[in-house]
């Protein structure tokens, strides 16, 4: 699999082009048949929250780690998703995509920092 290949298949994987019409699992199946890539691992992370006057934001990011079994590559991409601000003891959630979220998923994600 080529460089390409991969971030056809990172595009494919985050819906960027899938639109939740297949599952990771089928798509990469379809690309990486016969090459030795490994199946991606996914996370979801809070990064260093950023002060601002008086209120901290704590990015939201989506991660993809891809390799193959022989070490010999490793590739990443990351994805904001969305902004966790807190203000005078209120905390709010502000998505950096299309779609819809959870306020309380990522205010949680927060807490347990």
């Amino acid at each position: 699999m080529n460089l390409l290949n991969c971030s056809n298949l990172f595009k494919k994987i985050f819906n960027r082009e899938n639109e939740g019409k297949q599952n990771m699992d089928d798509i990469f199946r379809g690309i990486c048949e016969n090459c030795s890539i490994e199946m991606p691992k996914f996370d979801r992370i809070v990064v260093n929250p950023i002060k601002a006057d008086n209120r901290t934001i704590y990015p939201i990011m989506d991660v993809a780690f891809i390799g193959n079994k022989m070490q010999s590559f490793k590739g990443i991409e990351i994805f904001p998703i969305a902004l966790v601000i807190e203000e005078a003891g209120e905390k709010y959630a502000i998505s950096l995509t299309e779609e819809e979220i959870d306020p309380g998923e990522f205010i949680g994600m927060i807490s347990k920092k």
